[in-house]
């Protein structure tokens, strides 16, 4: 319980103490007020920081993932060893048709494919051109492939598209015994990016940056938006390219220069250092003419900041909390906040309202494991997650129990979750994978009156039926 609420608890015991200093030492009131000054914009840089670092990794999460997932398609394996130098042939045509599938499914402005053995640039509208080792817009390709690891997000222009700054998901494709076929990847453009960050850089009055820390060097070497070169980053914060680029860690590190609060975080999946800054010099002296001769007014005051501080320092709990309990694979939550979140529910919604519990796991799951690996194995785990994530979106809560299992809550009746399972079996029998993909799912009319555990036993049971019966089924539980 304490450690829970301990952010509540620390808060309680900062506004006893801003009371009692007020009260006895109001003489250092203008050493006391700097200093809360600086504290709130610690916390708002620090939570800033951590925001955008969000923002970024769901914004690129779904370009890394549909990446991935063409990297691992057996269809562009099987096509590379196939590929001519007709780029107008029927085989050719068939690249471009399944490019243009994945640029209409996910409203990219770009899917592509570079081949190494043509050096062919393949997008959703046919041939683009082909790369040279000689041409400045095409080093990103060969510096790629010199950074021999899985995938690359950068920021560069796009050729396709009028050269317009875009993100780019590039993965590595490699064949059974790991030789270089090419890399396939996704560009989006920055736009709705820039929006968001400066929505939130703008409500906060802070300054924001973004800095490449070591993906492959490509033809876009300037700056754009919040998106800076380290000299650009150094001179907009007024620190050093060595700040701007140092190691920090999963924490990050803060500091503060006089009225200056800056603080920088690691995004690790991106390899981007975030950038956040707050000058608290305004601040401080808004706080400071309010506040003389009117003891009453800085009491208030002080009230005020220390519950924003509480407020602030709660939602970093929560974050915290939740960001413990992701599913690093999935991006789902875990076992453990999932039974939290069943009984918050339990004593709540569910009494109002109808909801069901599923259990699910992957057929021959075994099967992908021992056949293709475990990378390939993972990589049919993400598919399931990312589909059932897609398919009940606010209508539940979806949660990965382990291995290839998952359990969920659908906020809907027995009869409405059944045809929404039915619909996923649909979705995932028509997967592009190497086996045929299917589930078999337990499906229950939540009691509120039975625990998780109990509740489960009802799914599992249903589950096991689905699988006696021949897998790839949904069966709905008998009451009882």
């Amino acid at each position: 319980m304490f450690k829970k609420h301990r952010f509540i608890i620390y808060g309680a015991l900062i506004i006893i103490v801003v009371f009692a200093i007020f009260a006895g030492i109001q003489v250092n009131e203008s050493s006391y007020f700097k200093k809360l000054a600086i504290e709130q914009a610690t916390n708002d840089v620090n939570l800033t920081a951590i925001d955008l670092n969000s923002q970024i990794t769901n914004i690129s999460t779904e370009q890394r993932v549909v990446s991935q997932m063409m990297a691992n398609d057996i269809f562009l394996l099987r096509w590379c060893e196939e590929e001519t130098a007709d780029t107008e042939s029927a085989h050719a045509k068939e690249l471009y048709e399944y490019l243009k599938t994945y640029q209409l499914k996910y409203n990219y402005d770009v899917v592509f494919f570079v081949s190494n053995k043509t050096y062919n640039y393949y997008y959703n509208d046919g041939l683009n051109k082909v790369v040279s080792r000689d041409s400045e817009f095409d080093s990103w390709y060969f510096n790629f492939l010199n950074l021999n690891q899985e995938y690359d997000i950068q920021i560069d222009h796009d050729e396709v598209n009028d050269y317009g700054v875009s993100l780019f998901v590039n993965c590595l494709v490699v064949d059974k015994d790991g030789n270089t076929i090419g890399v396939v990847g996704v560009g989006n453009k920055i736009d709705d990016f820039e929006a968001s960050v400066s929505s939130l850089t703008d409500s906060l009055s802070i300054n924001a940056g973004i800095v490449n820390k070591g993906n492959a060097h490509n033809s876009f070497t300037g700056s754009s938006g919040f998106y800076m070169t380290a000299s650009d980053a150094a001179a907009n914060f007024n620190i050093s390219e060595e700040d701007v680029l140092k190691n920090v860690g999963t924490q990050g590190s803060t500091w503060t220069d006089g009225y200056l609060c800056t603080t920088v975080y690691h995004n690790e999946d991106l390899n981007w250092n975030i950038i956040v800054q707050k000058n608290t010099k305004e601040l401080v002296a808004s706080m400071l003419e309010q506040t003389y001769g009117r003891f009453v007014f800085m009491i208030s005051t002080t009230l005020a900041v220390s519950i924003v501080c509480v407020i602030l320092l709660s939602r970093l709990n929560r974050a915290t909390r939740f960001n413990e309990n992701i599913d690093e694979l999935t991006g789902l939550i875990n076992a453990k906040l999932f039974g939290e979140i069943f009984e918050e529910k339990r004593k709540k919604m569910f009494r109002q309202k109808k909801s069901c519990l599923f259990v699910l796991d992957i057929d021959n799951f075994k099967h992908f494991n021992d056949t293709y690996g475990h990378m390939y194995g993972n990589t049919i785990i993400r598919m399931m997650a990312s589909n059932l994530k897609d398919l009940i979106a606010s209508d539940g809560v979806v949660c990965r129990w382990g291995g290839d299992e998952f359990i969920g809550i659908i906020y809907h009746n027995v009869a409405e979750s059944k045809i929404m399972m039915d619909e996923l079996q649909c979705m995932v029998n028509k997967l592009e994978t190497r086996s045929p993909l299917s589930f078999s799912c337990g499906i229950t009319k939540i009691n509120n009156h039975k625990s998780l555990e109990e509740n489960f036993k009802l799914a599992d049971s249903a589950l096991y039926i689905s699988k006696e019966n021949g897998k790839g089924q949904v069966t709905v539980a008998k009451a009882r």
